[in-house]
C-alpha cells in the first residue's frame, strides 16, 4: 500500500537524506521534502495518485503555498528536457560534473541531484559552510577539473551570485563554469551587467516547482551579449501570455495534483494549461519570442494609474543600501489601499545589528531617492525585526500586509 513518508531536509545531511528518499521510490511511496523548521501537518490520506514520487513545498502559485505531487515520471522529463539543453548548446550531459549547493527540499535544488541520475552524470553536495568560503570552493572545484576537463555546472539564486562575484576566489570560480542557472529571483541590473564585464556564463532562467524547475532558459552566449531576458521555452514547454501579460505553460511534466486545505486539486485548466503566479511579457532575441519577467501578480499594485512592481522598487533600493553601506539589511515593498492614490507602497525594513539612529536612516535613504517618481517612492517606512521570508524563500504578502496594519510607522 502506498503512503507518504516524511524526509527531513538537513542541510547537514543530503546525501543520506538522498539516500532515504531512494528507498523510499523503491517501496512506491510519496516523499514529502521537509524543510528544516517546517510544521507543515501532512494528511493520512488513503487517496494518493498513482506511482511515486515527491510532495514538495510551492510559493508560485497564486493564492498562496500549496503542496504538488510531482511523479517521478515528471522528474525525469525535466531532467531529460535540460539534458536536451545542455546538448543544444554543444556540452554532453554526461560528461558534466554537477556542483549542488541549493536545499534539498527546494525544486532547485533537488533537481541537480536527480539530474545526475538520469544523465550519469556526476554530482557533488556543496555545503552551506564551503559556499561562505570562496577559497575552499575554488580548491574544491579545481582538484575536480585537475583530474579531467569535464565541464562544472550549477544552479545559483542571486544573493549566492552577489556574494562570490566580490570575492577573489569567488569570482575565479564563477568565471571556472561552464553553465550557471539562475533562478529564484530576477537578476538585478547592475548585478547582471557586472557578471558579463567578467565573461561569467550565466544562464538566466524561469521555472517553478508546479513545472519541475526550469521551463525556459537563455544561453550563456546571449546573456553575455546584453539580453536581460529567462530565454525560450525549452522543447517540451509551450508558453502564451495574454493581454493582461499573464503567464500560462503547457508542459507533460505539471505537477498533476496539489495538496490544499486537505483536499486535492488539479493545477491545469480544461485544455491542460497552468496559470503562473508571474506576469512576462515577450522580447524579440535574434527574431524570436523570448520571455521577460515583469514580477509577480500577487504583488503588482496600480498607484495613480500606473502599474507598479514592488520587486523592482526593492532591487533599486537594495543597491542603493549596498553601494552607500547604509547600515539595513534586508527591505520588503509592498502595496497597501490609499484613498487618493488607489495604491501606495510602503516599506519593511530590517536593520544590521543594533542601529540606534534609525530615523536618520531612513532620511538618508529617503533623500536618496528624492529624484524618483512619487509613485514609486515608499509612502511610509516601517521598522520590522522580525522580517523574513518562509520555507520557500518567499514574501508572504498577505501575512506581512496584516502586519503593517497593526503597526506605526517610523517618524
Amino acid at each position: 500500500m502506498r503512503k507518504i513518508t516524511v524526509v527531513k531536509c538537513d542541510s547537514e545531511k543530503k546525501l543520506e537524506c538522498s539516500q532515504e528518499i531512494l528507498k523510499n521510490f523503491e517501496n512506491h511511496n510519496w516523499v514529502y521534502l521537509k524543510p528544516p523548521k517546517d510544521h507543515t501537518k501532512i494528511p493520512k490520506t488513503s487517496t494518493l495518485p498513482k506511482g511515486e514520487g515527491i510532495i514538495i513545498s510551492s510559493g508560485g502559485s497564486i493564492g498562496g503555498p500549496n503542496l504538488c505531487f510531482q511523479s517521478i515520471q515528471n522528474l525525469t522529463n525535466s531532467a531529460l528536457a535540460t539534458g536536451k539543453w545542455l546538448e543544444n548548446h554543444g556540452l554532453n550531459p554526461k560528461n558534466c560534473i554537477i556542483l549542488n549547493s541549493l536545499p534539498l527540499h527546494h525544486i532547485s535544488g533537488f533537481m541537480p541531484w536527480w539530474r545526475h541520475k538520469i544523465w550519469k552524470a556526476k554530482h557533488y553536495w556543496i555545503s552551506h559552510s564551503v559556499m561562505h568560503e570562496p577559497v575552499k570552493l575554488q580548491e574544491f572545484s579545481q582538484s575536480l577539473t585537475n583530474k579531467n576537463r569535464h565541464p562544472l555546472i550549477t544552479s545559483l539564486v542571486p544573493t549566492q551570485l552577489s556574494s562570490l562575484i566580490d570575492n577573489p576566489y569567488g569570482l575565479k570560480w564563477l568565471q571556472s563554469l561552464a553553465i550557471i542557472w539562475v533562478g529564484g529571483a530576477s537578476i538585478p541590473t547592475d548585478l547582471a551587467d557586472k557578471a558579463r564585464s567578467k565573461s561569467i556564463n550565466l544562464a538566466p532562467c524561469y521555472g517553478a516547482t508546479e513545472t519541475v524547475a526550469m521551463v525556459t532558459c537563455l544561453s550563456p552566449k546571449d546573456f553575455l551579449k546584453g539580453s536581460n531576458s529567462v530565454g525560450f521555452p525549452l522543447e517540451d514547454v509551450e508558453i502564451e501570455i495574454n493581454k493582461r501579460n499573464f503567464l500560462k505553460i503547457k508542459t507533460t511534466r505539471l505537477a498533476g495534483l496539489k495538496l490544499k486545505n486537505d483536499k486535492f486539486e488539479s493545477i491545469t485548466d480544461s485544455n491542460g494549461w497552468w496559470e503562473a503566479g508571474d506576469i512576462g511579457q515577450y522580447i524579440s532575441l535574434d527574431n524570436r519570442k523570448a520571455l521577460q519577467i515583469l514580477g509577480r501578480r500577487d504583488s503588482a499594485i496600480n498607484s495613480g494609474g500606473e502599474t507598479i512592481f514592488p520587486e523592482d522598487i526593492e532591487i533599486k533600493l537594495l543597491k542603493i543600501v549596498l553601494t552607500n553601506k547604509i547600515p539595513i539589511k534586508d527591505i520588503f515593498v509592498l502595496g497597501v489601499s490609499d484613498k487618493k492614490w488607489g495604491q501606495r507602497l510602503v516599506a519593511l525594513i530590517r536593520f544590521k545589528g543594533k542601529e540606534n539612529n534609525k530615523n536618520q536612516v531612513i532620511s538618508i535613504l529617503t533623500d536618496l531617492i528624492k529624484g524618483w517618481q512619487p509613485a514609486k517612492k515608499p509612502l511610509k517606512w516601517y521598522d520590522c525585526p522580525e522580517l523574513s521570508r518562509n520555507i520557500n524563500q518567499k514574501w508572504e504578502i498577505s501575512k506581512w500586509q496584516e502586519w503593517v496594519a497593526l503597526n506605526t510607522p517610523m517618524n
